[in-house]
Protein backbone atom coordinates (compact mmCIF):
# COMPACT_ATOMS: atom_id res chain seq x y z
CA UNK A 1 0.00 0.00 0.00
CA UNK A 2 1.30 3.32 -0.93
CA UNK A 3 1.94 6.26 2.09
CA UNK A 4 -0.11 8.79 2.09
CA UNK A 5 1.13 12.27 2.04
CA UNK A 6 0.32 12.95 5.95
CA UNK A 7 2.22 9.91 6.63
CA UNK A 8 5.11 11.01 4.61
CA UNK A 9 4.62 14.69 6.29
CA UNK A 10 5.03 12.93 9.93
CA UNK A 11 8.10 11.49 8.80
CA UNK A 12 9.46 14.36 7.43
CA UNK A 13 8.47 16.44 10.34
CA UNK A 14 10.24 14.10 13.60
CA UNK A 15 13.30 15.15 11.05
CA UNK A 16 12.59 18.88 11.45
CA UNK A 17 12.03 18.26 14.84
CA UNK A 18 15.19 17.18 15.54
CA UNK A 19 17.29 19.07 13.36
CA UNK A 20 15.73 22.47 15.06
CA UNK A 21 16.69 21.04 18.46
CA UNK A 22 20.52 21.58 17.61
CA UNK A 23 19.20 24.78 18.01
CA UNK A 24 19.24 25.82 14.05
CA UNK A 25 16.80 27.55 12.45
CA UNK A 26 14.21 26.57 10.38
CA UNK A 27 15.05 28.01 6.84
CA UNK A 28 13.55 26.08 3.96
CA UNK A 29 16.34 26.97 1.36
CA UNK A 30 18.75 25.58 3.83
CA UNK A 31 16.64 22.91 4.94
CA UNK A 32 15.94 20.97 1.31
CA UNK A 33 19.31 19.90 0.12
CA UNK A 34 19.88 18.73 3.90
CA UNK A 35 16.82 16.34 4.18
CA UNK A 36 17.33 15.16 0.46
CA UNK A 37 20.47 13.95 1.72
CA UNK A 38 18.67 12.47 4.94
CA UNK A 39 16.05 10.33 2.72
CA UNK A 40 18.08 9.62 0.18
CA UNK A 41 18.68 6.26 -0.09
CA UNK A 42 16.49 5.59 2.81
CA UNK A 43 13.43 7.51 1.98
CA UNK A 44 13.40 7.71 -2.35
CA UNK A 45 10.04 8.21 -2.74
CA UNK A 46 10.02 10.98 -0.04
CA UNK A 47 13.15 12.67 -1.74
CA UNK A 48 12.00 12.68 -4.93
CA UNK A 49 10.98 15.71 -5.35
CA UNK A 50 8.61 15.56 -2.54
CA UNK A 51 10.47 17.45 0.30
CA UNK A 52 9.37 21.29 -1.00
CA UNK A 53 5.52 20.13 -1.15
CA UNK A 54 5.55 18.27 2.59
CA UNK A 55 7.67 21.39 3.96
CA UNK A 56 5.22 23.98 2.29
CA UNK A 57 2.44 21.43 3.63
CA UNK A 58 3.48 21.44 7.38
CA UNK A 59 3.98 25.57 7.04
CA UNK A 60 0.24 26.03 5.95
CA UNK A 61 -0.54 24.27 9.10
CA UNK A 62 1.80 26.06 11.24
CA UNK A 63 3.39 22.79 12.46
CA UNK A 64 7.25 24.71 11.58
CA UNK A 65 7.54 28.44 10.74
CA UNK A 66 10.58 30.35 9.16
CA UNK A 67 12.84 31.78 11.28
CA UNK A 68 12.56 29.91 14.47
CA UNK A 69 14.51 26.83 16.10
CA UNK A 70 11.14 25.42 17.15
CA UNK A 71 8.09 23.39 15.81
CA UNK A 72 4.36 23.76 17.08
CA UNK A 73 4.47 20.68 19.68
CA UNK A 74 7.13 22.25 21.40
CA UNK A 75 5.71 25.72 21.69
CA UNK A 76 4.02 24.77 25.20
CA UNK A 77 7.00 23.31 26.71
CA UNK A 78 7.66 26.59 28.13
CA UNK A 79 5.95 27.10 31.13
CA UNK A 80 5.60 30.70 31.09
CA UNK A 81 4.32 30.54 27.39
CA UNK A 82 1.86 27.78 28.72
CA UNK A 83 0.60 30.21 31.59
CA UNK A 84 -0.18 32.80 28.90
CA UNK A 85 -2.27 30.89 26.60
CA UNK A 86 -4.32 28.89 29.20
CA UNK A 87 -5.05 32.50 30.55
CA UNK A 88 -5.86 33.68 27.10
CA UNK A 89 -8.27 30.62 26.86
CA UNK A 90 -9.77 31.04 30.09
CA UNK A 91 -9.99 35.33 29.49
CA UNK A 92 -11.20 36.19 25.97
CA UNK A 93 -10.70 39.70 24.90
CA UNK A 94 -8.06 40.64 27.07
CA UNK A 95 -5.49 43.18 26.19
CA UNK A 96 -1.84 43.16 26.67
CA UNK A 97 -1.68 45.27 29.58
CA UNK A 98 -4.01 43.61 31.54
CA UNK A 99 -2.71 40.23 30.45
CA UNK A 100 0.74 41.80 31.44
CA UNK A 101 -0.93 43.11 35.01
CA UNK A 102 -2.56 39.83 35.99
CA UNK A 103 0.38 36.87 35.25
CA UNK A 104 3.11 39.77 36.59
CA UNK A 105 4.96 39.31 33.61
CA UNK A 106 6.70 42.27 31.46
CA UNK A 107 5.27 43.73 28.84
CA UNK A 108 7.99 42.70 26.67
CA UNK A 109 8.37 39.11 27.45
CA UNK A 110 4.72 39.00 27.70
CA UNK A 111 4.75 40.43 23.54
CA UNK A 112 7.23 37.92 22.80
CA UNK A 113 5.52 34.61 23.88
CA UNK A 114 2.06 36.42 22.59
CA UNK A 115 4.06 36.49 19.08
CA UNK A 116 4.99 32.76 18.98
CA UNK A 117 1.37 31.70 19.92
CA UNK A 118 0.38 33.96 16.94
CA UNK A 119 3.03 32.74 14.89
CA UNK A 120 1.94 29.03 15.38
CA UNK A 121 -1.66 29.95 15.45
CA UNK A 122 -2.62 29.21 19.16
CA UNK A 123 -4.14 32.52 19.52
CA UNK A 124 -5.56 35.18 17.23
CA UNK A 125 -6.23 38.71 17.87
CA UNK A 126 -8.50 41.52 17.01
CA UNK A 127 -8.95 45.35 17.35
CA UNK A 128 -11.87 46.54 19.35
CA UNK A 129 -12.09 49.78 21.16
CA UNK A 130 -8.83 50.35 19.65
CA UNK A 131 -7.17 47.52 21.51
CA UNK A 132 -5.74 44.89 20.46
CA UNK A 133 -7.35 41.47 22.37
CA UNK A 134 -6.35 38.19 22.32
CA UNK A 135 -8.33 34.83 21.65
CA UNK A 136 -8.06 31.48 21.30
CA UNK A 137 -7.56 30.82 17.65
CA UNK A 138 -10.94 28.38 18.18
CA UNK A 139 -12.86 30.71 18.74
CA UNK A 140 -15.28 32.14 16.05
CA UNK A 141 -14.44 35.45 15.35
CA UNK A 142 -18.73 36.52 15.05
CA UNK A 143 -18.42 36.12 18.98
CA UNK A 144 -15.24 37.95 19.64
CA UNK A 145 -16.80 41.22 20.13
CA UNK A 146 -19.61 39.47 22.55
CA UNK A 147 -16.46 38.15 24.41
CA UNK A 148 -14.86 41.08 24.80
CA UNK A 149 -17.48 43.51 26.11
CA UNK A 150 -18.70 40.24 28.72
CA UNK A 151 -15.00 40.20 29.78
CA UNK A 152 -15.03 44.09 30.85
CA UNK A 153 -15.05 44.31 34.74
CA UNK A 154 -18.72 46.81 34.31
CA UNK A 155 -20.01 44.07 32.64
CA UNK A 156 -19.21 41.49 34.88
CA UNK A 157 -20.81 43.86 37.91
CA UNK A 158 -23.97 44.13 35.56
CA UNK A 159 -24.38 40.55 34.72
CA UNK A 160 -23.47 38.97 38.26
CA UNK A 161 -26.10 41.73 39.99
CA UNK A 162 -28.85 40.82 37.70
CA UNK A 163 -27.82 37.17 38.34
CA UNK A 164 -28.72 37.81 41.79
CA UNK A 165 -32.07 40.45 41.75
CA UNK A 166 -33.15 39.36 38.14
CA UNK A 167 -37.03 40.35 39.02
CA UNK A 168 -36.42 43.73 36.91
CA UNK A 169 -34.24 46.35 37.68
CA UNK A 170 -34.11 49.96 36.38
CA UNK A 171 -31.07 51.57 35.59
CA UNK A 172 -31.24 54.34 38.20
CA UNK A 173 -31.26 51.75 40.54
CA UNK A 174 -28.31 49.51 38.56
CA UNK A 175 -26.18 53.17 38.59
CA UNK A 176 -26.62 53.55 42.49
CA UNK A 177 -26.36 50.06 43.54
CA UNK A 178 -22.84 49.64 41.61
CA UNK A 179 -21.98 53.02 42.19
CA UNK A 180 -21.38 53.49 38.65
CA UNK A 181 -22.02 56.69 36.95
CA UNK A 182 -25.81 56.66 34.86
CA UNK A 183 -23.60 57.42 31.64
CA UNK A 184 -21.10 54.33 31.94
CA UNK A 185 -23.98 52.11 32.63
CA UNK A 186 -26.61 53.34 30.04
CA UNK A 187 -23.58 52.44 27.86
CA UNK A 188 -22.95 49.25 28.95
CA UNK A 189 -26.40 48.16 29.51
CA UNK A 190 -27.37 49.39 25.45
CA UNK A 191 -24.16 46.97 24.54
CA UNK A 192 -25.34 44.18 26.80
CA UNK A 193 -28.90 44.19 25.10
CA UNK A 194 -27.57 44.45 21.41
CA UNK A 195 -25.73 41.25 22.27
CA UNK A 196 -28.91 39.62 23.89
CA UNK A 197 -27.11 39.10 27.29
CA UNK A 198 -29.80 41.37 29.04
CA UNK A 199 -33.46 42.63 28.11
CA UNK A 200 -35.91 45.15 28.62
CA UNK A 201 -39.66 45.53 29.64
CA UNK A 202 -41.84 48.23 30.07
CA UNK A 203 -43.92 47.48 33.56
CA UNK A 204 -45.83 50.58 34.67
CA UNK A 205 -43.89 53.20 33.48
CA UNK A 206 -40.87 51.80 34.03
CA UNK A 207 -37.99 50.39 31.55
CA UNK A 208 -36.87 47.08 33.38
CA UNK A 209 -33.53 45.68 32.82
CA UNK A 210 -33.10 41.36 33.12
CA UNK A 211 -30.54 39.06 32.54
CA UNK A 212 -31.76 36.53 29.53
CA UNK A 213 -31.12 32.81 30.58
CA UNK A 214 -28.24 31.29 29.23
Amino acid sequence: MSQTLEEFEEIVFKTVQGYLNKKRVFDMEKLIPYLKAKFGKSRKNIAKGGIQKILISLVKKNMIIEGTTFTKKEVLMNSRRKKIYNYIKKNPGKYINKVAEDLKIPYSVLFWHLKILLKFNFIKKKIIDNHIVYFDSNINLRDTNKLYLTSKEKSKEIINYLKINNFGITKNKLSKDLKIHRNTIGKYVKSLEEFNIISKEKISNQILYFLEET
